[in-house]
């Protein structure tokens, strides 16, 4: 299971990001992993009840198990709230909290690329919809459920790989949108793709796409153990967290299925 870290693995606030995104809590910090090495992290503060932990935990998780390229280190910490006003300002809604959940992320050696017009540009430049990596990525985002693989979730490293960041809104219809009523802007890599890609080159990323679906059965099963511990150690009333436990399950293992995936895309594999 990812660590969950206590407050005294938040070592030192290291500034504010230029793009938080919508969540203005984001920030850099040193963080102290179990062993005591220290990773300059992003760090995301998740306000109670909210399923951000589970969502970036189980997302960091799974692609990793998937062997896609993903940030080093990933944890839940406990951040010292007090410390951290010290350094940044925190609105209302963490006055009464003295130390609050986070997902924490090592820093990538990559370049986000935020605006729509040059990520476009630059992924027909450098033929990115061909990287194994990104038809993964899209592959990934498909069978989880992702309604967010913005433009800026993906960096470019200086060797030409592409590093998925940011799972926040993974399992949307089941943990979001169905629980919340949380609604957001459907953004994906398959729907960039198709706009703007013509048919022969559509295709021929919906195949690759599709074949990565081969690999999430087993992705599922060797992080089943680790998501099932993850939900019962943040959920303390055990039989709501069976029931989401049940639901996240189920939902992941059969759109796992081998093919799965390539029937949803109506492509043959």
């Amino acid at each position: 299971m990812i660590d969950i870290l206590s407050s005294a693995s938040w070592r030192e606030f290291r500034g504010e990001p230029n793009n938080k995104g919508m969540n203005l809590t984001t920030h850099l910090a040193s963080v102290e992993d179990a062993s005591g090495k220290l990773h300059n992290c992003y760090v995301k503060l998740c306000p109670q009840n909210w399923p951000s932990p589970i969502t970036e935990a189980i997302g960091w998780q799974l692609i990793r198990a998937l062997n896609l390229p993903a940030p080093d280190f990933a944890a839940l910490i406990m951040v010292p709230l007090d410390r951290l006003r010290h350094s940044m300002k925190l609105d209302q809604h963490w006055l009464n909290h003295s130390e609050a959940l986070a997902f924490c992320v090592s820093e990538v050696n990559g370049k986000p690329i935020t605006n729509s017009w040059s990520w476009l540009a630059t992924l027909r430049q450098k033929g990115a919809y061909k990287k194994y990596e990104v038809a993964g990525i899209c592959a990934f985002d498909y069978w989880v459920n992702n309604k967010d693989r913005n433009t800026g979730n993906l960096l470019l490293k200086q060797n030409g790989e592409q590093v998925a960041i940011d799972n926040e809104y993974i399992l949307y219809d089941q943990l979001w949108k169905g629980r919340f009523g949380f609604e957001i802007i459907e953004k994906t890599i398959l729907v960039e793709a198709k706009n703007h890609l013509n048919i022969k080159e559509f295709n021929k990323f919906k195949l690759a796409v599709a074949s990565h679906g081969k690999n999430h059965a087993s992705a599922m099963n060797a992080t089943r153990g680790d998501l099932s511990a993850l939900i019962f150690t943040l959920i303390p009333d055990a039989g709501s967290a069976q029931s989401i436990w049940d639901a996240i399950d189920g939902f992941l293992t059969a759109r796992a299925e081998i093919n799965w995936l390539s029937n949803e895309l109506g492509v043959i594999v």
